[in-house]
């Protein structure tokens, strides 16, 4: 179970309880704000998640504050292409919960911004793969959103920034982290969330607990 102090015990990383719902929620809705109203999670849907899949609901406190959380389903490879709401039944992840399913899907991670840039987002990453193990998954999925895509908008389209971030031609504030917290790429994901500076797209990633591991798929 995870419940430990991290990062020079300065926080406590945790499971998710119901009661918590209320400050996930004050933590999303400083983390996305260009996202639209429609795909941002509030206190419902952290309630609910909490209670269909309560091992993959993390949050990071301080002094008794919640500063990060991140969100999970349990569930098989997506097979197919599908968009955030789909991929999430609407936020709720009630359909899409699959109790025996062999991945970690992570729908959402939030930091409040005056606490970014120290490692949160990775602590986080580091605790669901230790679900992952416990729970025997073969490890974490991902649609990483392109947000740095908005400062270059007029420049390319993009797909061609997504080519670019495969490429290593350019960073971008999540995809990159998430890379280099062990994310490998598998594509990106063109119309999946309604968010414009992120040119409404994600990169699809996995990070598998076995690093010997490898998807038998196609990757650009």
């Amino acid at each position: 179970m995870i419940d430990k102090k991290i990062l020079n015990d300065r926080f406590l990383i945790r499971h998710a309880k119901v009661e918590d719902a209320i400050q996930m929620e004050y933590v999303q809705s400083r983390c996305y704000p260009t996202l639209h109203e429609s795909e941002i999670l509030n206190r419902d849907h952290f309630a609910n998640h909490i209670k269909v899949f309560p091992e993959g609901q993390i949050v990071v406190e301080k002094d008794g504050s919640i500063v990060a959380s991140a969100s999970t389903f349990r569930c098989d490879f997506p097979e197919h292409d599908s968009t955030f709401l789909e991929e999430t039944d609407h936020l709720w992840i009630t359909k899409v919960q699959i109790p025996n399913g062999d991945w970690m899907y992570g729908i959402d991670m939030g930091v409040l911004p005056e606490y970014r840039g120290i490692g949160l987002s990775r602590e986080m990453y580091k605790a669901r793969n230790e679900v992952c193990k416990e729970l025997g998954l073969k490890g974490q999925i991902i649609a990483g959103m392109t947000i740095g895509y908005g400062k270059v908008k007029d420049q390319m389209t993009i797909a061609e920034y997504c080519e670019a971030l495969i490429k290593n031609e350019l960073t971008d504030p999540t995809i990159t982290p998430q890379r280099n917290a062990g994310f490998r790429w598998i594509r990106p994901l063109y119309n999946y969330i309604n968010d414009p500076e992120s040119g409404f797209g994600s990169i699809l990633m996995y990070r598998p607990v076995d690093e010997n591991y490898y998807l038998e798929i196609e990757k650009i």
